[in-house]
């Protein structure tokens, strides 16, 4: 390409280059390569580049930029292909999974469809209780949002200024602040558009500079550290993490914006994998994910065979979806306005599908409101009562168990006065000291072998304590193998669960033994017959997810 004003060429390279990012991403979410997330940041530069580039041409050529006909080209690139694959992900996850799974996949595709999904997977995963990220079907979608984000923004900013100084302050300050999220432990860091911003601006920085000519080693000195970024992951990604990959596909791109060239990029291969990449990007990471959560043992050759999969659909999906629909030549003003209501229509559908999507009731969680969901969180102010469950979120599960006691409960947090976590030490202390005298304590946790019960049973004396023991940990999140009728999967062995519960029980019962107010509770026989501990007893589940009891196991085992 040359320099913005002039006409802008294909290059086939570019393709290439997309070729290379795509891979990384599919290989690495397929659980091969150190660190091929950083293709996102490589899509990144990349579409910064070429929409600066084309904007900048038409300022230069009219004299000012056609916003409306700018959005009528992304409604045409980016709607059409995502709409089908949210749709196709929401249909498939129905049939798979949880109801309370589906309610979610419902409520990330209205999110997504409207372009907000980073800001939605920014406020509703990596919480304790959320689900691993690796089963969001829909999660991919973020990156989309960001870069559409982007959009609202940086057209209408080269109306008022083409300086390249603005652009690299602006990138710089986005760079500062992704460092200083990341600094702070938020996850804004990687979802929020202005922390991502930088790596779009870089790309714009470069389609706003002359085309000077690099030294010929440029454009492969460029592929080659794109490469090695995708393989070695770094530290404080996104922010100066991600600098290699960014700065990689900078130079490539620069190399090319100058006149170079780059044969291998140019191949056939490489530009045949490179159209085809975004719709590949779409549908590699639902197809990944629903098989993360519908099958109890992963293998790669099925990982693979599932991109290969999501390639076959992403070349499907370019030739039927994509090709027609940026062939249409519909009035910019009605593709917008078409685009803008079916992506409200199918969201709010998604958004009202997700609504009516009812819960089980036998596994809905507790009420939350004296509960301190992670370290980070205040402890709200519940006064406690003659009885108390006390400790971490297994606790927090057991309460429906003791309708009449209070809790004193916070995730990752045992009820251990010598806790290794100071927050958790501190929380510990406290509700000791708030212990009302002589009041009924139940202590639950996700207990562990080594973990020292001995200080805080010295420390009850006057109180009537009964200690749950351990529970089993089920292969699958439970709901799902309900759903798919795969209970049997799901279940561990009985000898495996005592193999790792027994220890466990006979240090709290050494632990209790100079107490007698204290009372330790076996719960093996509750959750498992002779040779299994299933996931489902007389037809009632007894766990939400893999390991913390279900309402149904907490009411029905210890009134």
């Amino acid at each position: 390409m040359t320099h913005a004003g002039r006409l802008i060429r294909y290059r086939p390279e570019i393709d290439g280059l997309r070729a290379i990012a795509v891979l990384a991403v599919v290989l690495y979410h397929a659980g091969l390569g150190g660190a091929g997330f950083v293709g996102v940041d490589v899509f990144f530069v990349i579409s910064g580049y070429l929409i600066t580039a084309l904007l900048l041409q038409e300022h230069a050529n009219t004299g000012t930029i056609d916003l409306l006909a700018f959005y009528a080209r992304r409604v045409r690139r980016i709607f059409p292909a995502a709409a089908v694959v949210v749709i196709a992900t929401l249909l498939a996850s129905a049939v798979l999974l949880s109801p309370a799974q589906v309610a979610e996949v419902a409520t990330s595709a209205g999110a997504a469809l409207v372009f907000v999904s980073n800001v939605y997977f920014h406020v509703n995963s990596g919480g304790y209780f959320d689900a691993p990220a690796e089963s969001l079907p829909l999660l991919h979608l973020w990156s989309l949002s960001v870069e559409e984000q982007f959009y609202l923004l940086w057209p209408t900013l080269l109306l008022f200024t083409r300086s390249r100084k603005v652009f690299v302050v602006l990138a710089l300050a986005s760079l500062a602040l992704a460092e200083g999220w990341i600094a702070q432990g938020s996850d804004a860091a990687f979802y929020e558009t202005p922390a991502r911003f930088w790596e779009l601006a870089v790309g714009g920085i470069i389609a706003a500079s002359p085309a000077r000519a690099l030294p010929r080693w440029s454009a492969t000195a460029g592929v080659i550290v794109t490469l090695a970024a995708c393989a070695w992951p770094m530290p404080h990604f996104p922010g100066v993490g991600a600098v290699p990959a960014v700065f990689g596909a900078a130079l490539l791109i620069a190399a090319l914006h100058g006149g170079a060239t780059q044969r291998v990029l140019a191949s056939q291969p490489m530009v045949g994998v490179g159209l085809v990449s975004y719709s590949l990007y779409l549908w590699h990471w639902p197809l990944l994910a629903l098989y993360r959560a519908t099958t109890i043992t992963q293998t790669m050759q099925v990982k693979l065979l599932l991109c290969g999969v999501a390639l076959l659909l992403a070349i499907a999906s370019y030739r039927y979806v994509e090709q027609p629909v940026r062939r249409m030549r519909w009035p910019k003003g009605r593709t917008v306005g078409i685009g803008a209501a079916v992506s409200f229509a199918l969201a709010l559908t998604a958004c009202g599908y997700a609504w009516t999507v009812r819960p089980d009731q036998r596994f809905v969680a507790p009420d939350r409101r004296c509960h301190v969901q992670g370290l980070e969180a205040p402890v709200p102010k519940c006064a406690l009562t003659e009885a108390v469950v006390w400790g971490d979120s297994m606790a927090y599960a057991w309460t429906p168990a003791f309708p009449e006691a209070s809790s004193a409960t916070r995730d990752a947090c045992a009820p251990l006065l010598d806790h290794p976590d100071a927050k958790c030490r501190a929380f510990n202390a406290r509700v000791l000291a708030a212990l009302p005298k002589g009041a009924t304590v139940i202590l639950a946790a996700r207990w562990q072998p080594g973990m020292a019960l001995a200080p805080t049973l010295a420390r009850l004396q006057g109180h009537r304590v009964r200690v749950l023991g351990p529970t089993p940990q089920m292969r699958k999140d439970v709901p799902t193998c309900i759903a798919q009728h795969i209970e049997a999967a799901c279940a561990v062995p009985r000898a495996e669960f005592d193999a790792f519960a027994q220890p466990i029980l006979a240090a709290m019962r050494q632990a209790a033994a100079p107490y007698p107010n204290v009372e330790v509770v076996d719960l093996t026989e509750r959750f498992c017959t002779a040779t299994t501990c299933p996931p489902v007893r007389d037809g009632q589940p007894l766990y939400w997810d893999t390991h913390h009891v279900s309402r149904a196991a907490a009411e029905g085992f210890l009134r």
